[in-house]
Order: C-alpha cells, then structure tokens, then sequence
C-alpha cells in the first residue's frame, strides 16, 4: 500500500487532535502524581495541601488542554480568535440556550447533589470548614478549568475538524474523546458525556460561538459544588 498522500488541509485538524492528547495527558499525569500532590501536602499539611494541589491542577488543565494550544494555532495557522468560536455574536440564541439548558441542569443538580454516592466525591475540595473566600476561589478555578476545556474541545477540536471531516463525524469524534477524558472519574460520568457532547456542538456550531458551552458548563459544575457544599453533612461555611 503506497504511503497516503499529504493535503495542506490535514494540518489543522491534525495538530489539533495532536495538541488536545498532548495537553490532556499533561494535565492527567501531574494531577495522579503523588510527588505533585506531597510536594503541596509537606508544605501546606494533609486537607490545604490536597486543596492547593487540586486549584493548582484546574489552572494547569486550563493552560495546557486550551490556552497553549490556541497560542500555538492561532499564529502558525493565521487563525483569528472568532475562527475557533471566541466570538460574541447571535447572543439572543446564546442566551436562549443557556437559560434552557440552565432550567434542566441546576433542578437535577440540586436533587442529585444530596446522594450519598455524590457527596462521596463532590465537592472535590474536601475541607471541612469553607470561608467566603475559599468558596470563590473554588469557583474560579472551576471556570478557568471549564474556560480552557471548552476553548479546546468546542473551540479548537470541533472548528479545526468540521471543514475536512464534515459536521457529523466532527461531533462524532468530539463527543468520543470528550466521553473518554470522562473514564478516569466514573461511568455515569462518561456515558452521560455522550449526550451532554453531541448537544454542546450542536449549539457552537449552530452560534458559532464557545460561550454556550462554557456558560453551560459552568452552570454545570457549579451548581453542583454550591448544592454539594451546602448537602454535604461534614462541610460548612464559616463567616
């Protein structure tokens, strides 16, 4: 079988699967490494350590899965920033799906946020006493986590796949590999991914925009914490 022939057109989509496994695995193999983790835990005791090591990984996450590989394609490609969905355009349509999807997502937060089997995991700062300032602070890691999570996956994987593999296969792979960087945490976790993909590249593209999926993300994910927080039995918020 002769070797495929190079296209000029394979060089987006390429380096943008390429940069996605790159920076993924970075983030996943220092926030697993017990070196990283003790070397917070010697400095700051057991529960601030896990605590520091654990809004030190999100800020990480946010620069390798997003930040860096959109610093790296914008300039070597001659992309524009609205080229990979950071645009604020059809806000009206933006607005509408984030205010629908919020409807659904924060009622079945708020029920399924006082399981035992949730609360076993969530929220992932396990400290028992939260001051304000470490509540915002866990919520601001979660968005600059969520921010560079969907600059990839929405923005940079989804824009860079649609023009060589048509929009259908491109959501195909993206919610693939967004359901397989689920598979460390749990099941229901990576099945409900599945969907959960589909239906934020359909938005994005629909947009043309990322901050649907971002904004929904983090209706998401902090639903969830403020919910957990509050159901959690050993956790409480000090003045």
């Amino acid at each position: 079988m002769d070797i495929p022939k190079w296209q000029p057109e394979y060089l987006e989509p390429i380096l943008a699967i390429a940069l996605v496994t790159i920076g993924f695995s970075i983030y996943h193999f220092v926030s697993i490494s017990e070196k990283v983790k003790s070397s917070f835990v010697s400095k700051h005791g057991e529960v601030r350590g896990n605590t520091k090591a654990l809004w030190f990984y999100r800020y990480l996450g946010a620069m390798t899965i997003g930040i860096v590989p959109l610093l790296i394609m914008m300039p070597l490609l001659g992309k524009s920033f609205e080229d990979y969905g950071i645009a604020f355009k059809n806000n009206l349509t933006s607005l509408y799906w984030i205010v629908g999807l919020a409807a659904i997502i924060i009622p079945m937060n708020f029920v399924n946020s006082k399981k035992e089997k949730n609360l076993a995991f969530y929220p992932n700062v396990r400290e028992p006493e939260w001051t304000k300032a470490m509540v915002a602070k866990n919520a601001f890691t979660w968005c600059a986590y969520l921010f560079g999570y969907e600059l990839m996956f929405r923005g940079i994987l989804l824009f860079s796949t649609v023009p060589l593999l048509g929009a259908w296969p491109a959501i195909a792979l993206n919610a693939a590999l967004y359901a397989l960087v689920h598979v460390p945490k749990n099941l229901e976790e990576t099945i409900g991914a599945i969907p959960l993909g589909i239906i934020l590249c359909l938005v994005t593209l629909t947009t043309g925009t990322i901050w649907v999926a971002f904004f929904v993300h983090i209706t998401l994910a902090l639903s969830n914490f403020f919910f957990s927080l509050k159901h959690h039995p050993d956790m409480r918020v000090i003045s």
